[in-house]
């Protein structure tokens, strides 16, 4: 009985890697793209292009076309470090690229003549303008973002309050959700979870979802209000693609507890006006993550919310 519910969690856990795996390519991955050049402008063929995650070391290498062109498709969101090589031309670095979801990043180089033992260093090089794509017209919510604004709600933390908030977006309506996106329908949202469909299947409404991600598992989330790519579909709405956090090469973790209690809170406009003493709410939410290479790169998170309304 013991060995077949271990086959049986075993099973799960890889049916879930392998889709995983194969998410990547359903909206949930970015392009780093380019051309490398001379310093007179004249295209370089042949050139050595490697790019590195940072982090997590994974390192991928191409090489430019006649027209010194190079392309990395299908590639994990995060920052990347990029090298080019070519000899006649020192070598080119350019550290600290971000790559977002469903948002190529174009990276130009111009070689200057010289050692290949010589390097020129550079940070950020991506264009800031986005010109390598003509869809996909919306926002991206970074990390840092969603760890550093307050969430939290009588329900938890829950980093899609956030798309209330983002252009295009009109919230406070009285149908349905309640939420629009540039006069669309209500209901016309798409939700995904690493290229997984994640649609309450049960109640429509936009804006809902039964999946409430920890925001310290989110790598990052983007919402397309209007242009989508052909990646992209289902709804006219908007499209929200989560992206989830991997491991890198070393540890990393927290631990976390968000507490309310009547002694911080003040009285509601509703209940101040009704002459009703405060509401007696007391809520812990409390929880961690943790991330690493074990054995492979991997991240959790694990959250717990307890809420107690008095009389």
């Amino acid at each position: 009985m013991r060995a077949n519910r271990l086959f049986r969690n075993v099973a799960i856990i890889a049916s879930f890697a392998l889709f995983s795996l194969t998410a990547f390519s359903q909206g949930t991955t970015s392009r780093i793209t380019g051309v490398v050049a001379d310093t007179s402008g004249a295209a370089v063929a042949g050139a050595s292009v490697t790019i590195k995650r940072q982090g997590a070391g994974n390192t991928f290498t191409t090489q430019t076309n006649s027209n010194g062109a190079y392309v990395f498709d299908l590639i994990q969101p995060g920052a990347y470090d990029l090298t080019v090589e070519k000899a006649g031309f020192k070598k080119f670095v350019s550290t600290g690229n971000t790559a977002l979801i469903n948002q190529p990043s174009t990276i130009n180089v111009a070689l200057e003549v010289g050692d290949v033992s010589a390097t020129v260093t550079v940070t950020g090089t991506a264009e800031v303008v986005q010109t390598s794509t003509s869809g996909n017209i919306g926002s991206t919510v970074e990390q840092r973002t969603l760890e550093s604004l307050p969430i939290v709600g009588t329900r938890g933390r829950n980093p899609l309050d956030l798309l209330n908030f983002q252009p295009g977006v009109v919230f406070g309506g009285n149908t349905g959700g309640a939420v629009n996106v540039h006069g669309s329908r209500d209901r016309a949202f798409n939700f995904t979870l690493d290229g997984i469909d994640i649609n309450e299947s049960s109640a429509g409404g936009s804006n809902f979802t039964p999946l409430r991600p920890n925001p310290d598992s989110v790598q990052e989330f983007q919402i397309v209000t209007s242009n989508f790519t052909a990646e992209l579909g289902r709804s006219s709405g908007a499209q929200v693609t989560l992206v989830t956090r991997s491991g890198t090469n070393e540890f990393h973790g927290n631990l976390f507890e968000y507490y309310q209690t009547p002694r911080f809170n003040a009285k509601s406009y509703p209940i101040t006006i009704a002459g009703l003493p405060k509401e007696q709410f007391v809520q812990h939410i409390f929880g961690g993550s943790f991330g690493g290479p074990v054995p492979t790169f991997g991240f959790g998170e694990e959250t717990s919310l307890k809420s107690l309304l008095k009389d």
